[in-house]
């Protein structure tokens, strides 16, 4: 009965699952995080991809039928609708699949018929129409998404100048391609509603696991190197922390509109006990690279690493079998009754953990579980000042770019405008990283679509709409770079198919065009009305630093709450996650000499085992409610440094003391 712990995973895992996890090993996605590139290999989306793939295909073979190139509209229309889908309930996607459709079918005939008026006219049209797009994201993530596609209607319009009729053809076959992708997304294949935040979930506890297991082969890293600990210690809390704010977000985000959802009462639970289960392996870690773990220990470990993994396989498709991880919780409670040792106050509180998930999961905790205080509304934001500076921005950088495609006569204009469109965003940061994205996937993408449009017959071209089109949606949340490198190939494609250019000519122009574009929103964001400098990195170092404390003091000394302390433990990994980010970022850029950032290196490492220390005494203060003798060090530190921090000095003076602290044993 012992091995019915530790069940083997299934001999023949699902296809799609296997290959996620074989070509996206957790060391490639920790090494892509610490460089604040997403990449989730399980939100990997095959029916959103099908529908796609159909509503799409399927117009591009009426049209190469009629041969009619105008009905590429269609076809444009029919995959912007299936990106315009935001999931979750059904409510939800029709409001905004209704919203794209009538607003792209207005902005389509408009646009297009003041191109054909006049070039002033267009401008006008053009900048008015980009900015009221633009200030459209104030409206939260769903208006976000659809004023996105929205401008980039615009952008594709004014290319195609139109009479008053010829616009309203335009318009009408706009519309006609919407309602048949609206047909396709919202009675084919339905989807579970809450698929994405179950594969999240699911995907947080396969990753605890893998950290659990991970903490068995521990030892040859005790009298390993400072950067190679500092690597190893890092990289998983990093990004199983990432992993719970972003799975918790994501189920209060798609309950919003029903606080007593299933998917709330069922995820939600699990994610707080993901989160629990997070403080235990935090202490084992720690402990892990001071000392071989005992027998007991490693039996602890390997108990709640099976726990975890079963739950990661009940997750997605909905078994949430209470019964299921009732062994697990039996068997800790067991450990947890022995001596009290860290392997002990572990085993009971992961227990305790599980009991509550299993409770939540009965159904005997719903109503408690749906009046948290968690805002779960996402109403929409004031129109501030940030999102007027945003929108004027977009619309300035999309007429230059309009302006440039029309001074050097650049065909295929709308490529240029579409980049700039994706790419300015709010921050200086993201529009970085999407630049770099944007156009490593228009090149790769520009490329492969250049060699099939050379080597393949139009016959051929056209059979390959359907996978491209499929496989740019169904990867659209796995990673951004991914989907333009296949959007580039379905648009490039497309435009082959219906127009007068092939092969690696309408390659090259995508590509470069996409340059241009992602330049010049580049630009844009750097030099019309930049934002105010974000924090630097002592700073950013700082504030993990009075959140690592803050967290010890609660932790030693019991004083505050349990929701208190955990609040403060979820900061202390948060702001230690955002500093992180931003140190490896900076030594990319040729900064890893700099004294003060070997400085924030080494106090970001440290901070990383004080949590740990933090951790382990929080457990303790669960069976013994004594303060530990560390409690007063901790708060008199937290009083000294919060006053020391608060006044201008020298910021390199404040990291040598920082540091000089967490170099003290405590």
């Amino acid at each position: 009965m012992k091995n019915s712990l530790f069940p083997p995973l299934p001999r023949k895992p699902r296809f799609l699952k296997a290959l996620a996890h074989s070509l996206m090993p957790s060391i490639v996605t920790h090494w892509l995080g610490a460089r604040a590139i997403a990449i989730a290999p399980e939100q990997i989306a095959i029916r959103e991809g099908l529908r796609a793939g159909v509503a799409v295909s399927t117009v591009m073979l009426v049209a190469w039928h009629l041969n009619m190139p105008l009905m590429a509209w269609s076809a444009f229309a029919a995959f912007w609708t299936c990106l315009a889908d935001p999931g979750g309930l059904l409510r939800r996607r029709i409001r905004a699949l209704t919203s794209f459709g009538l607003a792209g079918a207005f902005i389509t005939g408009t646009i297009s018929a003041l191109a054909g008026y006049s070039t002033a006219a267009a401008f006008v049209g053009l900048g008015l129409c980009v900015f009221l797009c633009g200030l459209a994201r104030a409206r939260g993530a769903a208006a976000t998404q659809v004023s996105v596609l929205a401008a980039i209607v615009a952008v594709v319009a004014i290319c195609y100048p139109q009479t008053p009729m010829g616009a309203i053809t335009l318009a009408a076959l706009f519309s006609l391609g919407v309602l048949w992708a609206m047909l396709i997304c919202l009675l084919a294949w339905p989807v579970d509603p809450s698929t994405p935040q179950k594969q999240a979930c699911a995907a947080l506890f396969r990753e605890q696991a893998s950290m659990a297991f991970r903490l068995l082969n521990l030892p040859h890293l005790q009298t390993a190197s400072l950067l190679t600990q500092q690597k190893e210690l890092s990289a998983w809390r990093r990004d199983i922390r990432r992993r719970i704010e972003q799975a918790r977000s994501s189920v209060e985000k798609l309950s919003s509109d029903a606080p007593l959802s299933p998917a709330r009462t069922t995820l939600l639970p699990a994610v707080e006990a993901a989160d629990r289960i997070f403080v235990t392996l935090i202490a084992f870690e720690h402990a892990a690279f001071s000392a071989p773990l005992p027998p007991q220990t490693t039996r602890v470990i390997r108990i709640t690493a099976a726990a975890l993994r079963r739950i990661a396989r009940d997750i997605p498709p909905g078994r949430h079998a209470p019964d299921s991880i009732g062994p697990y919780i039996r068997a800790l409670s067991r450990l947890g009754t022995h001596p009290q040792t860290l392997s002990t106050r572990a085993a009971a509180w992961n227990a305790a953990a599980l009991t509550d998930l299993q409770t939540a999961w009965q159904g005997k905790d719903q109503s408690r579980r749906g009046t948290t205080p968690s805002a779960l509304a996402t109403p929409s934001q004031p129109l501030s000042p940030i999102f007027i500076r945003h929108a004027a921005r977009l619309s300035v950088a999309v007429l230059a770019a309009f302006g440039m495609t029309l001074a050097f006569h650049l065909p295929y204009a709308y490529w240029a405008m579409m980049a700039v469109v994706v790419v300015t965003q709010p921050g200086r940061s993201t529009t970085l990283s999407r630049t770099i994205e944007r156009v490593a996937g228009s090149v790769a993408g520009g490329i492969l679509a250049a060699i099939a449009g050379t080597l393949c017959p139009k016959w051929l071209v056209l059979l390959l709409i359907f996978p491209l089109s499929a496989t740019t949606i169904a990867l659209r949340s796995v990673n951004y770079t991914l989907c333009v490198t296949f959007m580039t190939q379905l648009f490039v494609l497309v435009t082959d198919l219906v127009g007068s250019d092939t092969g690696w000519w309408l390659g090259f122009a995508r590509a470069e065009n996409n340059i241009i574009g992602s330049l010049v929103g580049m630009a844009a964001c750097l030099l019309l009305w930049p934002e105010k400098s974000t924090a630097s990195l002592p700073t950013l170092v700082s504030r993990a630093f009075l959140a690592n404390l803050r967290y010890a003091a609660l932790a030693t000394s019991g004083d505050g709450t349990r929701d208190e302390t955990e609040q403060a433990r979820r900061a202390a990994g948060t702001t230690s996650n955002k500093a992180e980010i931003l140190c490896q970022q900076t030594s990319l850029e040729g900064l890893r000499r700099s004294e003060n950032l070997k400085i924030c290196t080494e106090i970001l490492f440290h901070l990383r085992q004080q949590a740990g220390i933090a951790s382990t005494s929080w457990l303790e203060r669960t069976t013994d409610h004594t303060p530990a003798p560390t409690a007063q060090t901790y708060q008199t530190a937290l009083r000294h440094f919060s006053d020391l921090l608060s006044a201008p000095s020298s910021t390199g003076d404040h990291l040598r003391e920082m540091l000089l602290f967490l170099r003290r044993p405590h």
